[in-house]
């Protein structure tokens, strides 16, 4: 009774705080979102209160005696008086963290028996006895979780070690973490702690962890731990005695990692001690500095690695390679490896692959990994890196452990045109990254990956893929080529290349951000199970794809592009798939300029109507006539009442008056031009007679080349080597673009000061001519410097036998009304013809 009439008294006095890092509870299984009450500063369920971030110096008084979670961390709190939680003895989380807490008393827990998590870390509580007197945790008979990290701060805490007899108590404890102090043990107390199974001394806040050194009797009196947190302290390898983990025989997750001095000898002696205990999960990530000497994985680390590893990381320890016949003996049960942000470069060990024969996983993200060589080394020492690409052997069969699922090589540096590569089809492989390299060619094909689901080469730089790369990734579920250039591919390609043909069970596709503006209309033949198609942040100037063979479509996200409006053929199948009831697909054209014109307002009608279009239109934009702009926020209400008025069904009466207008326009100009016939003819005469003189004496100025060679990049190899050496052998200065275009100019105006410095341009016809579309630049310069000087300069080599069918409109019109040669082909090309042909070719450039 005197002790129940304490807490009652002395409630009024208590000081509480708050913690970022609760394990155990969220605003889910508490309840916040289902009432919320609010007492005083604190808002509470029926279960729990939140009093995080209120200033409070105290323990709130009137919360309901009932609650089980309280949280009050972020607070001023500076001591926790006796009894002061004695009001709230249903209590099973408390979080006091981040407060001003100097010291604790006994009695600060009392009635809080069935507390099962304390939270006090980034308080100010130094380790020694004063601060945790014996006995301070008796009340917290059922506690499993206790934090106290981040306290003991050696810049304020002097002397500081473990109050082990504070903690004998606890004999319920399963998690514990404490700071580490260098040059000290756990001691005899912590043998009371019989359930205790997680053990962690790291802080992310490196001041707090300064365990430098570790003894054979450190964990001596914590034996029966199952997980030990030692990352992010300062231990030095030289400090660490072989035999100081020994007393851990139940240990099976370790965390060595960011410990930056460990060094790898240092680590193999302490974890060789081990080796047959059974440990399975493994973590050294950065035991390393960063300057170290390149290290080699020999047969010697691999030998110390306990058996039992399932899971390994080894991030950051600057490996460089692995040495011959070592993967062979990694634990037989490893399932989980991880050497991200290290160096590794090719070498034999690329061929043992597959003696890992129960990995599943592999994350080698970061670093820098060269091609297949045609000769491996041995591991023992380092190969000079070569900025050429290295071919693969030819008979060279990439092996894959059989099991493994998922490999990483994200952001690894790989820096390659991704040619022919035959894999060992006995693999499981369902995920591979290789995002964020350089693959500027996908050419392939790429043969045995036939399990492969999910294949990510986005950020890769990918400009260009063949039909054929695809052709054996027949399970292929999701495919990412976002953040890349294929912009330009997919406009020169010929209409016919269909680089996804061959995936015919993949369902999403992404191709966002490669700055697209057009698209050939079979790009996506052969997807017939696709799902979702990502093609947003391009520059796409319209939609026209053939989409009719996707049945299962539910998302077209073409936001942020240039679209005014999608095809018939686009919209009639989109109708067809919101005719079934069960079928839900979403068209995304937010931040597109949709035309609110007359002329589109069908587009706009459809899209109100459809219900592939979320109904708020939100971002939705609509461009006006004179160019102006609004963004949607009534679902298009306004603008279609504006346009059903404006487009008032009057084209009828528009089109008579135009029709009659337009026939008395050419009836009087008819008359007019049958009137004075003659005159005009004399007029025309007259003119063309002084504009040939004005050309005659622009003929006589000189100029700095005789001819400017316009050709495809594909037929410089003719240029070259066949037309140049002939014409220049035969005193003609010649202008060719890559050999004379100033570096640094814009192309544009580099094609217009070799056609104004040139006498003639002669235009190399080809069909690669035909496609190229700088060429065709080319040519209507030169055909605007004829126009403008009145002199001729076009000249026409007509090199392949094209059809007419082949020729564009423009183009014809300039063979037909401009000067052309054949060059001679077959038997003719040879001796005398061929010769001939050169002299024709050179005296016309010439005159």
């Amino acid at each position: 009774m005197l002790l129940h009439f304490l807490c009652i008294v002395l409630s009024s006095n208590c000081i509480t705080g708050e913690d970022n890092s609760f394990s155990y509870y969220n605003a889910d299984n508490i309840g916040w979102s289902r009432r919320i009450l609010f007492k005083g500063q604190c808002q509470c369920t029926d279960i729990a209160c939140n009093c995080s971030g209120q200033g409070l110096s105290t323990v709130p008084k009137n919360l309901s005696a009932s609650i089980r979670v309280l949280d009050l961390s972020n607070n001023i709190i500076s001591n926790l008086s006796y009894g002061c939680f004695c009001r709230y003895t249903e209590l099973q989380y408390l979080n006091i963290s981040s407060n001003n807490i100097a010291k604790l008393q006994v009695g600060s827990f009392a009635s809080l028996n069935k507390l099962l998590e304390l939270n006090l870390r980034e308080n100010k509580l130094c380790y020694n006895n004063l601060t945790f007197p014996k006995g301070v945790f008796g009340d917290l008979t059922s506690l499993l979780l206790l934090k106290l990290d981040e306290n003991s701060d050696p810049s304020t805490c002097e002397n500081s070690n473990y109050p082990d007899d504070s903690f004998a108590n606890l004999t319920r404890l399963k998690v514990l973490h404490l700071d580490g102090l260098n040059n000290q043990t756990l001691g005899p107390g912590f043998r009371a702690l019989v359930t205790l199974e997680n053990l962690t001394l790291s802080s992310n806040k490196k001041k707090f962890c300064n365990l430098i050194s570790l003894y054979n009797d450190t964990f001596l009196n914590v034996g029966r731990i199952k997980l030990l947190d030692i990352s992010h302290c300062k231990l030095v390898g030289s400090a660490m005695e072989n035999g100081s983990l020994v007393p851990l025989k139940n240990l099976t997750v370790l965390d060595m990692s960011y410990n930056f001095l460990i060094e790898m000898f240092a680590f193999s002696y302490v974890i060789r001690e081990i080796r047959n205990y059974k440990l399975e999960i493994l973590k050294i990530n950065f035991i390393r500095p960063g300057y170290a000497t390149p290290f080699t994985i020999g047969r010697t680390l691999i030998d110390c690695l306990p058996r039992s590893l399932t899971y390994l990381e080894a991030d950051g320890c600057n490996f460089i390679s692995v040495a011959t016949k070592s993967l062979s003996f990694l634990p037989s049960n490893l399932r989980y490896l991880s050497l991200k942000n290290n160096r590794l470069s090719h070498g034999y060990y690329i061929k043992e692959l597959n003696h890992l024969a129960h990995l599943e996983e592999i994350d080698l993200r970061g670093g820098n990994l060269n091609d297949f060589p045609d000769t491996l080394f041995n591991g023992e020492f380092q190969c000079s890196q070569s900025e050429n690409s290295i071919s693969l052997q030819k008979d060279f069969i990439f092996k894959l452990p059989p099991k493994v699922t998922r490999i990483n090589l994200s952001i690894y540096g790989l820096s390659y045109i991704l040619k022919s590569l035959k894999v060992d089809p006995n693999n499981s492989l369902e995920v591979l990254n290789i995002n964020n390299n350089y693959f500027p060619f996908l050419i392939g094909p790429i043969a045995g990956l036939n399990q492969l689901k999910s294949l990510n080469l986005s950020h890769c730089s990918v400009k260009n893929i063949s039909d054929n790369f695809f052709m054996n990734f027949s399970s292929l579920d999701q495919l990412f080529l976002g953040h890349n250039t294929l912009g330009d591919f997919l406009i020169n390609s010929h209409y016919n290349i269909t680089p996804f043909i061959y995936l015919k069970q993949l369902t999403r596709l992404d191709l966002s951000y490669n700055g697209l503006t057009k698209v050939y209309r079979n790009l996506l033949s052969g997807l017939n199970a696709l799902q979702e198609l990502h093609m947003e942040e391009n520059i796409m100037w319209d939609f026209n794809i053939t989409i009719d063979h996707m049945s299962n479509l539910r998302l077209i996200d073409l936001s942020h592009n240039q679209i005014k409006e999608l095809p018939l053929h686009v919209r009639e199948h989109i109708d067809n798939l919101t005719k079934d009831p069960k079928k839900e697909i979403l068209i995304d054209l937010s931040f597109n300029p949709i035309r609110c014109e007359c002329q589109y307002l069908d587009m706009i009608l459809w899209m109100v109507s459809s219900r592939a279009f979320n109904p708020a239109f939100e971002n939705y934009m609509c461009v006006y006539p004179d160019g102006s702009y609004k963004i949607i926020e009534d679902a298009y209400e306004e603008t279609l009442q504006y346009l059903n008025h404006a487009c008032a069904d009057n084209y009828s009466v528009l089109l008579v008056v135009i029709f009659s207008t337009l026939t008395m326009i050419i009836l009087v100009i008819a008359g007019i031009l049958y009137r004075f016939r003659w005159h005009l003819r004399y007029l025309y005469y007259a003119a063309y007679l002084k504009v040939k003189e004005g050309h005659h004496n622009q003929e006589t100025r000189s100029y700095v080349y005789d001819v400017f060679v316009s050709y495809a990049h594909q037929d410089e190899t003719f240029v070259v080597q066949r037309l140049m050496p002939e014409l220049s052998n035969r005193g003609l200065n010649v202008f060719v673009h890559g050999r004379d275009f100033v570096v640094g100019h814009y192309i544009a105006s580099n094609i217009l000061t070799a056609i104004r410095e040139s006498r003639k341009t002669l235009v190399v016809l080809t069909k690669n001519l035909i496609n190229s579309t700088w060429c065709n630049y080319e040519l209507q310069m030169a055909n605007m410097e004829s126009v403008h000087t009145g002199r001729q300069v076009l000249v026409f080599l007509i090199k392949d036998s094209l059809d007419i069918t082949d020729l564009k409109t423009d183009l014809l019109y300039h063979i037909k009304n401009n000067t052309y040669i054949d060059y001679p082909h077959g038997p003719r090309e040879i001796g005398l013809a061929l010769n001939l042909f050169w002299d024709k070719l050179s005296l016309d450039l010439k005159n």
